[in-house]
């Protein structure tokens, strides 16, 4: 269990800081850069960034719109698990459903998706019990369901992991 969970106003300054920093780093790119295969079976920034986006929606929507139950549990009981996946070296396998399409990719069309999700993260925030489990997602290294603060780190671990993977994309071009 996490020593210290995060704050709502902690919390939403992680939203703010690893949505930031994935645009930043989305801004160096060309438009040809963004969709540019560089090795077979890699995806490109673009499909690295739509991955985000199609994951963070669906978990969005059942955060906003889905049940939650209250649990007996701590409500943080996961995030070390969470954190210890997303910041593994391992490579991860996507489900089909959360698989990008071909390029191409449009940049303004990706941040603006990207800034549309960063405003429901913190409805979500602000506005919903984060304690209770959400019901209707599923993470199977978590046989009861995550609490919408253990789904909140969640996005924000998978994002940053992701957004260091973009953040290589750009180094390769630029070496």
């Amino acid at each position: 269990m996490t020593i210290n969970p995060l704050s709502q106003e902690e919390l939403i300054i992680e939203i703010e800081n690893v949505n930031r920093e994935l645009i930043q780093t989305l801004s160096k790119f060309s438009e040809e850069e963004l969709n540019k295969i560089q090795k077979e079976e890699i995806w490109t920034a673009g499909q690295v960034t739509e991955h985000i986006i199609k994951s963070n929606g669906g978990i969005l929507t059942q955060l906003l719109n889905g049940d939650s139950n209250q649990t007996t549990r701590p409500f943080d009981e996961q995030v070390d698990l969470i954190k210890n996946i997303f910041r593994s070296e391992d490579k991860m396998k996507t489900a089909p459903a959360l698989q990008p399409s071909q390029p191409p990719h449009a940049l303004e069309d990706l941040m603006k998706s990207l800034n549309q999700q960063k405003v429901q993260q913190l409805e979500t925030i602000n506005v919903k019990e984060l304690k209770e489990v959400s019901s209707e997602l599923q993470f199977p290294p978590a046989a009861n369901g995550l609490t919408r603060y253990e789904w909140i780190i969640f996005m924000i671990e998978h994002t940053r992991r992701h957004g260091k993977q973009i953040e290589n994309i750009y180094k390769e071009f630029h070496n």
